[in-house]
């Protein structure tokens, strides 16, 4: 599949769409799936001009957001089990590859959306389409998608982890912690600096594990492993309920594979049995 950015006047044939409606995404219950071939909806012939976000075998799938007062469902869909619904409702569902997607579209989405018109002199912008970008002609800057980088970890004690809890959370639900970089910070520096602010303790021993992309709304989250050193578990910032070490064999409910936490915690774990 190639990732593109591209606006087109009409929609291709045998395309694909990713609708949503006000934050939230058109889902299939049945099928497992977000995308929508345009034959089996409703015209969105109001919709001009339609971002494209990537070409599958030169099948293209478009983001769309609607309106509340649309019917995009077609005569043969059915309503009770194709919904607009919360996009974190369907982590624990999606495969790697589909979620990415599904990722990209909500990103992309709400790039468009919020970047209508210039933030300097209010004129429509234009989209650039040798760079995949707006801009207007009152400045040379280009507006591509905006990525905020964050680092997520996990915090390990042999066989201890410490996990938090926010009070938007499922119940029972933990996870690792994570926080956004600060201009001029790297992201060692800043990960030391989120643990010390959030539970006041000191690590060491610093392993980048891997990335991923998370768009509640545009993060692009870096996670690692390090080993606690010292200090007591305080909460000082207000973001956390709580956090608590947690035996490898008596966890919390925790996030799904989809997310990198829920990743970190599972490699973690396997890695630890084979010691």
């Amino acid at each position: 599949m190639e990732l593109i950015r591209k606006l087109h006047d009409s929609l291709k044939p045998k395309s694909k769409l990713i609708i949503f409606c006000d934050g939230k995404i058109l889902y299939d219950h049945t099928q497992n799936d977000y995308s929508f071939d345009i034959n089996d909806l409703n015209p969105l012939d109001n919709y001009s001009p339609y971002l494209s976000i990537a070409n599958d075998k030169s099948v293209y799938i478009y983001v769309i957001e609607v309106s509340k007062l649309d019917q995009v469902l077609g005569l043969f869909m059915d309503p009770r089990n194709i919904e607009f619904v919360d996009f974190r409702h369907m982590l624990g569902f999606l495969e790697p590859r589909k979620f990415q997607l599904a990722a990209r579209a909500l990103i992309l989405n709400n790039w468009k959306k919020y970047n209508k018109f210039c933030a300097v002199c209010g004129i429509k912008n234009k989209f650039n389409h040798s760079e995949g970008a707006f801009d207007c002609n009152c400045s040379s800057q280009l507006i591509y998608p905006s990525i905020s980088p964050c680092v997520i970890t996990l915090i390990h004690n042999d066989n201890q982890i410490l996990l938090g809890r926010s009070k938007f959370f499922p119940t029972n639900m933990y996870s690792t912690l994570a926080g956004f970089i600060e201009a001029g910070e790297s992201a060692e520096e800043a990960l030391l600096r989120e643990i010390k602010e959030e539970v006041n303790i000191t690590v060491t021993d610093i392993k980048y594990f891997q990335s991923q992309s998370w768009p509640f709304p545009s993060q692009l989250m870096l996670g690692y492993f390090c080993k606690y050193t010292q200090g007591e578990i305080k909460l000082n910032d207000g973001e956390l309920e709580d956090a608590n070490w947690f035996e490898l064999n008596d966890l919390p409910i925790i996030p799904p594979e989809t997310s990198i936490s829920g990743q970190l915690i599972r490699s973690y774990i396997l890695d630890h049995s084979k010691l």
